[in-house]
Parts: C-alpha cells; structure tokens; sequence
C-alpha cells in the first residue's frame, strides 16, 4: 500500500487576510491598492458604525478630517476589534478571491476615503 504524505496533497492557496488585529495601536493603515496607502490616527477617530444586510455590510468610520467606508461580508468582528484601536491595518481583497474566500474574520471588498469636509467629494476605491 503506497502512502502519500501530507507534502503530497494538493493545497489551494489561501486567501488574502483583510485586516490585522494587534494591540495598542496608534493608527490605522487603510491599503486602497497595491500603491496607495493611508494612515489615520485613532486619536482622530469619532465613530465608528456596522450596518449588516443580506447583500453585504457596511462599516463606516468618521475621523475628524476624512470619512471612510468599508464593504464587505461578515464585518462585525473588525468592528469590535476597531472599538479597542486593535486593528492595525485593513485591506481590500481582490476581486478574483471575493467570490470563492470563506473567510470567518471577514471579507472587505472596497474601502472608499471621502473628505468630511465635503460630503460629495470624490471617494477613492
């Protein structure tokens, strides 16, 4: 009888992580592609809101200068890590995974930042 070993077996590649928790953070980095990237304080955080629906939620943060939105699936344990400033980055995860990722600590699919001071600024994606 031939045995394989476990280096044998096939795997599919995992998908990407979304978002990394780690304790006492000072800022938030919000990776909007491959080339951009921003930094956000949580001093500067006011709030932070969850919407969950059937097509997808909704995670929505005010800092004091920029309005961010997060979209995605299964969201709500991002958000309870952000009420502790434990998150140390969020990304998008690319599209090619969205649809077959199962991914218990959340999905996010796109992070728009929008200036607060103008409430129909253009949003980055």
């Amino acid at each position: 009888m031939i045995h394989r070993s476990e280096t044998d077996k096939r795997t599919v590649p995992a998908a990407p992580t979304c978002w990394l928790r780690e304790n006492s953070c000072s800022c938030l980095r919000l990776e909007i592609s491959g080339t951009e990237a921003h930094f956000f304080p949580y001093q500067q955080l006011v709030t932070a809101s969850l919407v969950e629906q059937d097509a997808g939620d909704v995670l929505r943060l005010k800092f004091s200068e920029d309005d961010v939105e997060i979209t995605g699936r299964n969201l709500r344990e991002l958000h309870l890590a952000l009420q502790e400033f434990a998150v140390k980055w969020i990304r998008a995860m690319p599209e090619r995974y969205q649809l077959v990722a199962i991914v218990e600590s959340g999905i996010v699919s796109s992070i728009r930042i929008s200036s607060a001071d103008e409430p129909h600024s253009s949003a980055r994606k």
